[in-house]
């Protein structure tokens, strides 16, 4: 928390620290933060990270890893408009990191921090591609997470793993 802090180019959106545990699991304190600044910039890509530090620590009580979830987005402030690029949580399974963090709501709090965000700099669209190599089971529960925070299907082919979703501000 203090390193967010101290810099310049991060911003601390939203914490917790022994709240309700997120999806009936473990996960109890976290840190949402983002290196987004609404400035002159029209078009750029930011990111919103989500941090844990549940089994996180090793043998000798170092930070593993900065952050667990990583929401990568395109803002273009000419359009009032941001397109989702990447939506990754660190996993075991896909050797990205030595603990599956997946299926702990990760990714449902970068996106409704995404969705905030939005909302404070008068974006009036939120668009989103999925690409799943993963199945159709992993199509299904990463279809299913942005429907849950408020986003409709535009386009989707199961089957091909791909998906296109959509978030309107109604403005």
């Amino acid at each position: 928390m203090k390193e967010i802090e101290a810099t310049p180019q991060l911003r601390l959106m939203r914490s917790a620290d022994n709240e309700e545990p997120l999806v009936n699991q473990h996960i109890q304190q976290y840190l949402v933060y983002t290196d987004f600044k609404a400035d002159q910039v029209k078009e750029k890509t930011n990111s919103i990270f989500v941090y844990t530090p549940w089994m996180n620590l090793d043998s000798q009580g170092r930070i593993r890893t900065d952050f667990q979830n990583q929401l990568l987005f395109d803002y273009n402030g000419w359009e009032n408009s941001i397109h989702i690029t990447v939506l990754e949580t660190l996993g075991a399974a896909s050797q990205l990191a030595f603990f599956d963090y997946q299926n702990h709501g990760l990714a449902q709090l970068s996106l409704q921090a995404l969705i905030k965000l939005a909302e404070r700099n008068n974006v009036e669209r939120i668009t989103a591609s999925l690409s799943s190599f993963d199945g159709e089971n992993d199509f299904a529960r990463i279809s299913y997470l942005f429907k849950k925070v408020g986003f409709t299907v535009v386009n989707a082919e199961p089957d091909k793993g791909v998906a296109q979703f959509e978030y309107n501000f109604g403005m």
